[in-house]
């Protein structure tokens, strides 16, 4: 029987469904156009080549055979949602600069219209987010609510974060070796100590949001990204708490962007629905990414350790390693949702007016087309040049802010403990969404050192 590591084996012997399809076509990966007679579809909706898993054990054998079966193919999601799948990077970077035809609006989902998706679909918050916000919206409407956003996360402005960024990321890590120091085996998780704690409290700094309300974000935020969970209490939850932040400045107006949102000059302001939307994606993006980002580096540099010393060494800059993250272990595999506006051909592949479009990133980032035959390599020297933070009008407005929190935190954990390594292999979380683990255990030194730093206490 075939044997490959951390496989199950329904996927090593797929169901007939799940096999790469032979196209009779050659792909067309420059950009989608309409058509008006439309030739009988090879590829439906109605007959998936893979279906996506929340248990999987390796998301990029997923990408694989997604991208491996065309550039733009039928998927089932978790609950048996069909969705579009553009796998290659050419053909998704053509889908994320079509705003006309490919929409962000829940409104374009034929099959949300009809009553076909259930309310408590796990990944409903994701695939249909409730509200008007910069990440439903598109044209005018999209600009008006991402502009009053855009002059905080310009470079020049994340810069001036990094003094705080520095002294946050130096108290956690001495928050890490307190605890390394009273473990029985010397073990912490990264993740809980760390990885989130870094960049949400970034993220409150700049929203202005209390500390004291950290612990219920973190626990409904990891209801709202686990997709075998219902989403509903855990996001009415968080309206809550956004809906208490933001009364709380109309009354004591402080110097932050909560603040600044809710003071824009009349003909700019935005509504009460608009306010809350606005804030929830702030802080599920702002927080998000980052604690993957994070994970997912420290996973790749201490399996690469050639890489690792580069950077050590000072022959390779730190901001190459962390794009070399971003493209290697995006933060988020596969990217919900678009919404075809009108019957189009994408490459070869017919897409009906209503139908849903996925960008998946993980299978982009390993494009052999994008990034030649080592594209399944990890090469912080590669030259970057990665869509893991999104294309065209609604590529993600914090990717500065994340890559500074990427750097500063890597670079000042393995510069202060060049020996750290994996205590266990690191839980992933279940989720076809985001390339996200449940906890990072590390030693921050070798076995034989933690021992004797205990003895001689």
């Amino acid at each position: 029987m075939d044997a490959r590591p951390g496989i199950p084996p329904s996927q090593l012997h797929p169901h007939p469904a799940d096999r790469p399809l032979r196209r009779r076509h050659s792909v067309d990966l420059t950009h989608p156009t309409p058509v008006t007679e439309p030739s009988p579809p090879e590829l439906s909706l109605s007959r998936p080549v893979h279906r996506l898993d929340p248990h999987s054990l390796d998301l990029h054998y997923d990408a694989a055979v997604m991208r491996k079966a065309g550039a733009v193919v039928p998927v089932q999601l978790p609950g048996g949602v069909p969705v579009w799948a553009v796998t290659r990077d050419a053909t998704a970077r053509a889908v994320l600069r079509n705003t006309d035809i490919f929409r962000k609006a829940p409104r374009h989902w034929d099959a949300l219209q009809r009553g076909q998706i259930p309310s408590d679909w796990p990944l409903i918050g994701l695939a249909a987010p409730a509200g008007r916000s910069m990440v439903t919206t598109d044209g005018v409407d999209h600009w008006r609510l991402r502009g009053p956003l855009s002059t905080t996360f310009t470079e020049t402005r994340v810069r001036a974060l990094r003094t705080s960024i520095d002294i946050i990321t130096t108290k956690l890590l001495a928050d890490l070796a307190d605890a390394a120091t009273v473990a029985d085996d010397g073990t912490v998780d990264f993740r809980q100590l760390v990885a989130w704690p870094l960049p949400m409290t970034v993220i409150s700094l700049l929203l202005g949001l209390p500390e004291s309300e950290h612990d219920a974000l973190r626990s409904n935020y990891e209801i709202f990204f686990d997709d075998t969970r219902d989403p509903t209490a855990a996001l009415a939850a968080i309206e809550e708490i956004i809906t208490r932040h933001l009364d709380a400045k109309r009354r004591h107006p402080g110097d932050d962007l909560t603040s600044a949102l809710l003071q824009l000059p009349d003909g700019e302001q935005l509504t009460t629905e608009e306010l809350v939307a606005t804030v929830q994606v702030l802080i599920a993006a702002g927080h998000e990414t980052t604690v993957h980002l994070l994970v997912n580096g420290v996973l790749a540099l201490t399996s690469h350790r050639d890489q690792l010393d580069l950077l050590l060494q000072g022959e390779v800059a730190w901001d190459r390693a962390v794009e070399e993250i971003l493209r290697w272990q995006p933060p988020t595999m596969n990217f919900l949702m678009r919404f075809a506006t009108r019957d189009s051909v994408l490459g070869d592949t017919l897409i009906r007016r209503g139908d849903p479009v996925m960008i998946c990133y993980g299978a982009m980032g390993r494009d052999p087309d994008r990034y030649g035959p080592t594209a399944d390599d990890f090469d912080i020297t590669r030259a970057a040049g990665h869509t893991s933070f999104g294309h065209g009008p609604h590529a993600c407005i914090g990717a500065p802010l994340a890559r500074l929190e990427g750097r500063i935190a890597l670079k000042a954990l393995f510069s202060r403990w060049p020996d750290l390594a994996l205590a266990a292999p690191a839980p992933r979380a279940p989720s076809v969404l985001m390339n996200a683990h449940t906890s990072l255990p590390l030693r921050l030194r070798p076995s034989h050192q933690h021992h004797e730093a205990g003895a001689a206490t």
